[in-house]
């Protein structure tokens, strides 16, 4: 059983990001794989240097949906079980028991911090998708656990072919696409608690310890206050600012 932690990368404006979370998992599960997917124009930017942080680098033509590398990533990686991670985020703590889940499901995702894309609605794209109930809200994207076999791919290439029709209709991101190919395809999901994933650029509440932080800036500190308590709490980035942890807003190339 090969487990491991896979990144993936298109942009420079990136790297940096993905080799900082990349060195926190390493340092607090070494015993993981650590997986960089990578373009190859990409890699000619950054050099061979950029092998040295992870235990794997795997050299892609170019993503098949643009600054959407993962797509390459979920269908060629050789590990059995696997969190398939952005780059803008640090691991706190050590998060094995994540594939314990695996015993039981095939697949685990945090909801997304909005309940469906508004954006996606108004262009009528639930419309073009296989029809999924309006009780069932978007996941992230952004951490995914998952085993890795046969069916995971069936339901990766159907992610892909509705993202396209996303794409056509002028909507750029991948997490209304992704709940329509989960939901329908035969996989067993569960959703996590967003202490696994929390978004730290929106509001959110929370108990207990945040493990995975999601966000741009400065994610020790805004880790560091997040964390300064573990009761039920709830979060807003406007109340971290006062205390100089504002996460950066999310901006794409």
């Amino acid at each position: 059983m090969k487990r491991g932690i896979v990144y993936a990368c298109s942009h420079l404006r990136w790297i940096d990001e993905t080799v900082h979370s990349a060195a926190s998992c390493r340092r607090h599960m070494p015993d993981l794989a650590c997986q960089l997917f990578i373009t190859e124009a990409l890699k000619n930017e950054v050099g061979e240097g950029i092998r040295e942080h992870f235990t794997d680098t795997i050299v892609i033509a170019e993503a098949g949906h643009p600054q959407r590398p993962r797509f390459e990533a979920t269908l060629r990686t050789d590990l059995d079980q696997a969190i398939f991670i952005d780059g803008d985020t640090l691991f706190l703590s050590p998060v094995n028991e994540l594939f314990e889940l695996l015993d039981h499901v095939d697949i685990a995702m945090a909801q997304a911090p909005q309940y469906f894309s508004p954006k996606a609605a108004a262009l009528g794209l639930f419309d073009i998708m296989p029809k999924v109930s309006l009780a069932q809200p978007e996941w992230n994207t952004g951490v995914i656990v998952a085993r890795v076999d046969e069916a995971f791919h069936s339901m990766v290439h159907e992610w892909s072919a509705l993202f396209e029709k996303c794409r056509a209709a002028g909507f750029s991101m991948d997490q209304a696409s992704f709940r329509s190919a989960l939901v329908t395809s035969r996989l067993r999901f569960t959703t996590l608690p967003n202490n696994y994933n929390f978004r730290a650029n929106v509001e959110n509440s929370l108990a207990g310890e945040v493990k995975i932080l999601h966000a741009h800036g400065d994610l020790e500190k805004i880790g560091g206050y997040i964390n300064a308590k573990q009761s039920m709490r709830v979060y807003t980035p406007q109340r971290a600012e006062i205390y100089g942890f504002m996460p950066k807003p999310i901006s794409r190339p």
